[in-house]
């Protein structure tokens, strides 16, 4: 008898516990969040804006003038002296602390 009891305890409040997590979830959805009527707009427009030709979206030629490997190969010119100058960078700090000939003793 005692035990159950326990198992119609432990079968209640695990009843009880997924009524309101079920609860929860249906109030959360019957109440949505309103928000204004003008939300995302300031994007829709900036996108817009900022589209130069919208009418070149629904073409679907492939580009013609560079190929990849060719783009890449420039971009990794483009980029290489730049990482030489900051090795060279690196390679000429000299910090000298205490050798200078400065007149505060």
């Amino acid at each position: 008898m005692n035990i159950l009891k326990k198992a119609n305890i432990k079968l209640s409040v695990a009843g009880l516990l997924l009524l309101t997590v079920l609860t929860a979830c249906t109030e959360w959805n019957s109440h949505p969040v309103v928000v204004d009527q003008n939300f995302g707009r300031a994007y829709n427009n900036m996108v817009k804006n900022q589209t130069l030709y919208p009418e070149h979206g629904q073409n679907d030629n492939p580009t013609l003038g560079m190929d990849g490997r060719k783009a890449q190969t420039v971009i990794n010119a483009y980029r290489q002296p730049s990482q030489k100058r900051l090795e060279q960078a690196k390679e000429n700090v000299d910090f000298d602390f205490g050798s200078g000939s400065g007149g505060g003793r």
